[in-house]
Parts: structure tokens; C-alpha cells; sequence
């Protein structure tokens, strides 16, 4: 399991087959009632940003997509079942959005409604189909707000499932994926496979209750107005230049890089032990003395992706189940060692403080002047997703998951571990300068790590710059 980028699927020659509602399913949805839940937070920034971007005439790139090899012939009645029981076992993919005097409506298809079928493609280019499909496809106001489909050749073939940003986020793209096939090869004891999931309903209709609770006092308003205000009232932004004219998002390019290989990030991990910390502790005082190293900063600020899924029943279920928290210290140290405890500490603060919706504690701190409300605009992230935690799809192998790209200005990092080590990704502004800087910082990211694990084991290690050249950048 992996991260990529959208240019980097290239499924073998097939021909391609499509899901899609019938027009029974499209009229339940077309005549569905409104439900009394709107969307979540997080739902309704992402589809106040696809509407901006329509107006703008953009294409809509605010979507997920995972794909898988199957080695096997593709049995088109069971996948019609199985995709069939996957929309019916979750309510929020069963919804859609409509905008009626100005309010963000949520629509929910009975699961007794949803019937698919199975469309054959003209098309015998996989990935100029699927660039032409989610953007229209996998957006919110269409029913359903994610697209299913499969490139065909004797004795296997590639499954796509893709999603409206909306509807999901990564974890819910590996766990949408490894449900679908464990229901195709009828494995109803898969930990994924149940009749009914936790609902993102009532999920968005928790948060919402949870938010109203939410005042000045909370712990989670002051770690915000804490870590904004020694950071100078923002998240910091990338440490180098990035090639923006007068700070305009531009074109994503992507860029990413092996950090290290399975042995090193397992030696990684076990020196994050011995200060009685996780692997994410030790990955983010390494981020901090890199930006240190690159930048002079002696303080590390950044917005963290934690997930809010929880143990319980919406742990498997499909959604956006994610919150935003500061992750702030002072970088106390030249290496890993010296400034794991601190970066443990802030990041054990940021989770607790995910509890409570950051949209709550930004609108107290916009509310009461504490800080501008440009601050939120498209911050500087850090998310580490651990893929060994989703069990091993069967009969199936290549599981890998991409972003539509769209416009930035940031270079935000996605880490990433599997069962061959570990990585780093980014969306980056599409322009030679971004690709140096974000090339120059995974180098020396790479560096941070390699060097504290060589000292943890009395060994040495030493890249060049042409090390760099590892580093792959490429334009939508």
C-alpha cells in the first residue's frame, strides 16, 4: 500500500467497465427528502471551495481515488453485489448536497434503493477515462458522490474507486477498497465487511453538538491561540521558496522520496521508543530540525492531521473523520534524540485536543479578534498515515492511493510507512524553484533521519547532492 501520484497508475492494457446508479436509484435520489443533518465542518469548506471554483470555470480536482490489482478474471455479477452492499452499508456515501437558498442541503438514498450496473467503455485509455470521470463523477452533488470501475484483461484486472473529498479522506479510500473486495470474494468475516457501518450522519450531526460546547476556556482554543501567537499569529509557512508570484496558488506538481528503507525506519521507531514515544514523534522532531537547519527557526509550528475516527463503531466506516491541531515546540537539539521528548509532548497535546472540532475553536479566536481569519486559509500540514495498519487485501496486490491536483501554494508533507519503510510526498506549486526547494528540504529531511539512526547504532552514513536526483516531480 502506497501513496502516488495520479500519473503514476499505469494499469496494463484492458478494456475498462463502469458502475453507475440505474435510473431508479437516480430517481430516488432526484425525489429524496432533506435530512435534518447538514454536512460536517469539514464537508461544508470543501464544497464551499468546489462552488468558488465553478464559478471560476476551474475543473474539479477535490477528490480521492485508491486502485488495485486483482489476479484474477473479473466476475461482473459478484462486483455488481458487492459494490451494491458497500454504498448500502454506509449512510454517507448513500448522501448527496444541494445548495437551495443559499443552505447546503444533506439528500439520503434508502439503502433498499441503491441498485448499480455495469457500463461498457468505448474508451481504451484507462487514465484519460478516469481524468474525464471523477471530476464530474466524484463531486458532491451527484448521487453517488464516487465513481467504481475496473480495467479488464484475462486473469486479472484493475479496480478503481474513487470519491468526492467530501465523502472521505485517505484511510477511508484503503478501507473502502480492501471492504469492497473482502465483499466480492464473499469474506463476511473480514473485519471490514458488516451490514451497516457507523454512520457519518450521525457522525456530522455529533460534531456539530460537540462544537456548540466549545468556549474560551477550552484546552483546545488555548493550544491554538498559544501555538498562532508564539508563531507570530500563523502557521509559518514552508521553510524556502517556493516560485509564487505575489503569493497566487499555482498548478500542483507532485514530489516524494524514500526516506528510508524497512530496517531504518524500524530502528527509527525504536529509538522513539527508548524516550517512550511513537514513530510520529521522532518523524516530527526531524521535520523541526531540518526546518531549523534550513530556515534558522528555533521554534516548529504546523497543523497536524489527526484522525477522529476513534475504536469504535465508526472505526471501518467511510468519511471525512479527520481534525486539525497545532503541533508547537521549541527545538531543543541538533538531533532526533534531543528533541523527541519535546515533539512527543506537542504532539500528545495536539491529540487531545482534537477532541473538540477545530472549526469551533477558530471561530472563538476570529470571533473575539485573537487572530485573522486568513490565518486558516490553506495552512501548512503535516499527516503521517501508517499503512501496516490495514490488513493485506487477498487475492489482490499494488493497493495504492492518489489526490486530484488542483492549485496550491504550500508544499504540506504526507508521510507514509509500509512494509518496505518509509516516505514523504507533496503537493508542490508546479515550477522549477518549488521542485529545488522541496528536493533540497527531502534531502536534507533524509539526512536528519539517516544520521540519527547511524548515531543510535555507532555506525556512519552520508549522502551527496546527487542523491537528490531520487526525487521525482511531475505536473497533472
Amino acid at each position: 500500500m502506497r501513496i502516488i501520484a495520479a500519473a503514476d497508475w499505469t494499469p496494463k492494457p484492458g478494456h475498462i467497465v463502469d458502475w453507475v446508479p440505474t435510473p431508479r436509484t437516480l430517481h430516488s435520489a432526484a425525489t429524496a427528502p432533506a435530512h435534518p443533518v447538514g454536512p460536517s465542518f469539514l464537508q461544508g469548506d470543501h464544497i464551499a471551495s468546489v462552488l468558488a471554483q465553478r464559478g471560476e470555470g476551474r475543473v474539479h480536482r477535490g477528490y480521492t481515488c485508491s486502485v488495485v490489482t486483482v489476479d484474477s478474471d473479473l466476475d461482473i455479477d459478484s462486483m455488481t453485489r458487492a459494490l451494491t452492499e458497500f454504498l448500502d452499508a454506509h449512510e454517507g456515501l448513500r448522501s448527496s448536497f444541494r445548495v437551495v437558498d443559499q443552505n447546503v442541503i444533506r439528500y439520503v438514498v434508502p439503502a433498499e434503493d441503491v441498485e448499480l450496473m455495469e457500463v461498457d467503455v468505448e474508451s481504451v485509455d484507462p487514465i484519460a477515462h478516469l481524468d474525464q470521470r471523477l471530476p464530474t463523477d466524484a463531486v458532491f452533488d451527484a448521487f453517488p458522490g464516487c465513481v467504481f470501475g475496473a480495467v479488464v484483461r484475462p486473469n486479472s484486472f484493475d479496480l478503481y474507486f474513487g470519491v468526492d473529498h467530501a465523502f472521505g479522506d485517505g484511510s477511508s479510500q484503503v478501507l473502502g477498497t480492501l471492504e469492497i473486495l473482502a465483499r466480492y470474494g464473499q469474506e463476511i468475516t473480514h473485519p471490514t465487511v458488516a451490514r451497516t457501518h457507523g454512520s457519518y450522519v450521525d457522525y456530522a450531526r455529533d460534531e456539530h453538538n460537540r462544537a456548540a460546547t466549545v468556549t474560551a476556556d477550552s484546552t483546545t482554543v488555548r493550544l491554538w491561540e498559544s501555538a498562532l501567537s508564539a508563531a507570530g499569529g500563523a502557521i509559518p509557512r514552508f521553510p524556502l521558496p517556493l516560485g509564487l508570484d505575489n503569493d497566487e496558488p499555482q498548478p500542483v506538481g507532485t514530489a516524494s522520496v524514500q526516506l528510508a528503507d524497512a530496517a531504518t525506519a524500524e530502528q527509527l521507531s525504536d529509538l522513539a521508543k527508548s524516550h517512550g514515544a511513537g514513530l510520529s514523534a521522532a518523524l516530527f522532531a526531524a521535520i523541526a530540525i531540518t526546518e531549523r537547519m534550513l530556515s534558522g527557526r528555533d521554534r516548529y509550528t504546523v497543523a497536524t492531521v489527526l484522525s477522529t475516527r476513534g475504536r469504535g463503531e465508526h472505526l471501518l466506516s467511510q468519511g471525512w473523520y479527520c481534525n486539525f491541531a497545532p503541533v508547537a515546540f521549541d527545538i531543543a537539539g541538533d538531533s532526533i534524540d534531543e528533541v523527541i521528548p519535546a515533539a512527543a509532548d506537542a504532539l500528545a497535546a495536539a491529540k487531545a485536543a482534537a477532541a473538540d472540532p477545530v472549526h469551533a475553536a477558530m471561530g472563538i479566536l476570529i470571533g473575539s479578534g485573537v487572530i485573522d481569519p486568513s490565518v486558516v486559509t490553506s495552512p501548512q500540514m503535516v499527516t503521517y498515515m501508517d499503512f501496516r495498519w490495514f490488513p493485506a487485501p487477498s487475492g489482490a496486490h499494488d493497493l495504492a492511493v492518489f489526490t486530484g491536483q488542483g492549485r496550491t501554494r504550500n508544499a504540506s508533507l504526507w508521510l507514509s510507512r509500509d512494509e518496505n519503510g518509509l516516505y514523504v510526498g507533496s503537493q508542490i506549486p508546479d515550477n522549477p524553484i518549488a521542485a529545488e526547494s522541496v528536493s533540497r528540504y527531502f534531502y536534507t529531511l533524509r539526512q536528519v533521519i539517516s544520521s540519527a539512526v547511524a548515531a543510535d547504532s555507532g555506525t556512519t552514513v552520508a549522502y551527496s547532492a546527487d542523491d537528490r536526483v531520487a526525487i521525482t516531480t511531475q505536473a497533472h
